[in-house]
């Protein structure tokens, strides 16, 4: 048995699976795209937490160089430690990777882990700034008690530069910190 189709109907035999097709090259295309768009999402959530975590490390090594401070009893060690620089005499540029050798800046891991649980760490130098001035109060360092007649000798002013890594080698944060203690 042969059947006889109408003309209207000869001419449209392959008119759907065209039309098909290219209903499926769009959608196919609509998703690639939307996977390329999760994936450079993903990309900028890592690196902005990476980022994140990088400053969190240099916040935790200013504070513990304050805390390297406040156990001073005299500035003596300037200029003997090598993470310890006299006035005038720390790395000027942040930037270049000599500012940050063992013998400009000491290490120090954080109480921060990566998720493998190795620790973060970062390095930090401490430089003397000099005395703050009572006089001109407004270009110096603020610090509790200051010009109150309680307390003996001058208040020091300390320079600390920390520089903290991140999860991935490449991405730190560097802060820069006045710290001022009387001696």
């Amino acid at each position: 048995m042969h059947r006889n189709l109408s003309p209207a109907l000869a001419g449209q035999r392959g008119a759907v699976l065209a039309i098909s097709m290219i209903v499926l090259l769009v959608l196919t295309l609509i998703g690639v795209s939307a996977a390329r768009t999760v994936l450079l999402e993903e990309k900028m959530t890592f690196a902005s937490r990476d980022a994140k975590v990088a400053l969190e490390v240099a916040e935790a090594l200013v504070k513990a160089a304050e805390v390297e401070i406040e156990n001073m009893s005299t500035t003596g060690d300037f200029g003997v430690a090598n993470h310890l620089h006299p006035e005038g005499e720390g790395p000027n540029n942040l930037m270049d990777s000599a500012s940050w050798a063992t013998n400009n800046a000491v290490t120090k891991a954080v109480k921060m882990e990566k998720p493998d649980g190795t620790a973060l760490s970062g390095r930090y130098y401490i430089e003397l700034a000099g005395n703050a001035n009572k006089e001109d109060p407004a270009d110096n360092i603020t610090v509790g008690g200051y010009g109150q007649t309680t307390g003996g000798g001058e208040i020091q002013v300390f320079r600390i530069v920390a520089q903290g890594q991140g999860l991935s080698e490449g991405t730190t944060r560097t802060i820069i910190s006045h710290f001022g203690k009387r001696f």
